[in-house]
C-alpha cells in the first residue's frame, strides 16, 4: 500500500473539482501520499524537491518525483508507485566499487561512470526546480496526462516557485488543489486511526505520570519533565518515531517555567503526541490541592458545554451546527460574551496538531464518518484559571467515540 490515499474517495474529490491529477508539493503532502521521507531537499520548504502525482484515474499509479538521494528509499516504502529522481546537492551514489586490486579511489570513479552520466553532469547547490519539473513533465505525458488541468497544494507553494512551475508546464492548467487535498485528508483510513489512537495512549500515560509524581514546589518545567517520562516509558519499543509538545499554564495567571507550582495553583495540560507523524491533542486540568468555588464553577461550565456539544457531533450535521450548540450551553450558563473562533478540529500529519477542518461557526463542512476531531472547550479566565477540556474523537457511523480513557473532571494534585 503506498502511502495513506484512498484513491476511490481521492478520484471522487477530483472529479467533483474538476481536475485531472493531484501534484503535491509540501513535505507533509508527500509523506501522506507515499509513507516515505521527501528528503533533506525538503528541509528547504520550496516546491520542486519533490512531486507526488495522484492521478484520478485509478489504473494509473501514484507517480513520485523525489530527490536521487532518496530515490531507493520511496522505491522500498512505496514499491508500487512509479518513480523518478532529480540531482541535487549530495554526491552519494550508488556505485560498485569492488574488490580488486585498483586503487580505491579508480574504483570509485569507474562505478561512477557505470551511472551512465554525462560528460556535462554537475550537482547544483541545493536542487533545481527546473530539472524537477522535467521530470514531472515526463511523468505526466507517461501517465497520457500530458494536457490537462492539474491541482497543486497551493497553501504551500511560495508564489516564486507557482510562476516557475506555470512556465514549464506551458500545456497544463495549473489549479488551486488544497481543498482537494484537505477534503482528501479529512477521512482517516484504519492505519491513521490507529497512529492516532496510539498518540492519545501515549499522552495518557505521561499525564498520569504527571499527577501522580507532581507536588507543589515544582518549576513547570519539571511538570513537563514528568510528562515526557512517562510518554517515554510508554513508548518504549515502539517502531515509530515519537515527538510531544506541551502547552502548559500553571497558575492562576500564568507563570514562566522557573517559578514554582503552589497550592492552589491550577495547572493546564493541553499536551500533543505525535506518533509516526500523525500527531494527537490532548488536555486535562488539575489543580494543586483543592479547588477554590470559582475554579470549581469554572471547570464545571466547561464539563456541561463540552457533553452539550458532544450531543451534537454526528455524521450528517455540519461543524457550524456542533460550534452554535457548544455557544449557546456557555450562553445558558451566564457566559453570554463568551466568544470562541472554534471549539476543535481535525488531527492528523501537519506542521501543526490543529488540522482543517475546523469546529467554527462559519463551517459548512458535513460531519462524516472516519473523521477523527479533537473537541474541546477552552475558558481562559486571567487571574483564576485556565482550562482547557479536550477530547479526541473517531467518528462513526453511530456517533464519535472518545479515544481517551481518563476521565475529564478537574482532578487534584497532592
Amino acid at each position: 500500500m503506498t502511502g495513506f490515499v484512498d484513491r476511490q474517495r481521492a478520484a471522487l474529490l477530483m472529479e467533483r473539482a474538476g481536475i485531472e491529477a493531484l501534484v503535491l508539493c509540501a513535505p507533509e503532502a508527500f509523506h501522506y501520499a507515499t509513507g516515505a521521507w521527501i528528503g533533506p531537499a525538503g528541509l528547504f520548504r520550496r516546491a520542486g524537491a519533490g512531486f507526488v502525482v495522484i492521478p484520478a484515474r485509478q489504473d494509473l499509479p501514484i507517480g513520485v518525483v523525489v530527490a536521487d538521494f532518496n530515490a531507493a528509499q520511496v522505491r522500498t516504502a512505496a514499491p508500487e508507485a512509479a518513480v523518478r529522481s532529480h540531482p541535487i546537492w549530495i554526491e552519494s551514489a550508488p556505485v560498485e566499487i569492488g574488490t580488486q586490486g585498483r586503487p580505491l579511489v579508480e574504483r570509485i570513479e569507474a562505478g561512477l561512470a557505470s551511472l551512465g552520466r554525462a560528460p556535462d553532469f554537475s550537482r547544483p547547490a541545493t536542487f533545481d526546480l527546473a530539472a524537477s519539473v522535467r521530470q514531472l513533465q515526463a511523468m505526466l505525458e507517461e501517465f497520457g496526462l500530458a494536457r490537462t488541468t492539474l491541482g497543486i497544494d497551493l497553501d504551500f507553494v511560495p508564489a516564486a516557485d507557482l510562476a516557475a512551475i506555470q512556465a514549464l508546464l506551458p500545456h497544463h492548467r495549473v489549479v488551486d488543489g488544497s481543498e482537494v487535498l484537505d477534503r482528501l485528508r479529512a477521512v482517516k483510513s484504519q492505519r491513521e486511526i490507529d497512529l492516532l489512537q496510539q498518540g492519545i495512549i501515549l499522552s495518557e500515560a505521561g499525564l498520569e505520570r504527571l499527577q501522580v509524581d507532581a507536588m507543589a514546589g515544582m518549576r513547570q518545567a519539571d511538570l513537563v519533565a514528568l510528562y515526557r517520562k512517562g510518554v517515554a516509558e510508554a513508548a518504549a519499543g515502539l517502531s515509530h518515531p515519537v515527538v510531544t509538545a506541551e502547552y502548559v499554564t500553571l497558575g492562576a495567571r500564568a507563570k514562566g517555567a522557573d517559578t514554582k507550582a503552589m497550592p492552589g495553583d491550577p495547572l493546564k495540560c493541553d499536551m500533543v503526541c505525535t506518533v509516526g507523524f500523525y500527531a494527537s491533542d490532548m488536555s486535562r486540568n488539575f489543580i494543586f490541592g483543592p479547588p477554590s468555588p470559582d475554579q470549581a464553577q469554572l471547570h464545571a461550565i466547561a464539563e456541561r458545554a463540552f457533553e452539550d456539544g458532544l450531543a451534537a457531533l454526528v455524521p450528517g450535521n455540519s461543524l457550524a451546527h456542533v460550534h452554535r450548540v457548544t455557544t449557546d450551553s456557555l450562553e445558558r450558563q451566564g457566559l453570554r460574551s463568551y466568544r470562541r473562533g472554534h471549539f476543535g478540529h481535525s488531527v492528523g500529519q501537519s506542521v501543526f496538531s490543529e488540522q482543517w477542518p475546523f469546529i467554527s461557526a462559519d463551517s459548512d463542512i458535513v460531519i462524516e464518518a472516519g473523521m477523527v476531531l479533537a473537541f474541546e472547550i477552552p475558558l481562559y479566565i486571567d487571574g483564576l484559571a485556565s482550562f482547557n477540556l479536550e477530547d479526541q474523537f473517531l467518528v462513526t457511523p453511530d456517533g464519535p467515540v472518545a479515544m481517551n480513557r481518563l476521565p475529564r473532571r478537574l482532578e487534584t494534585i497532592g
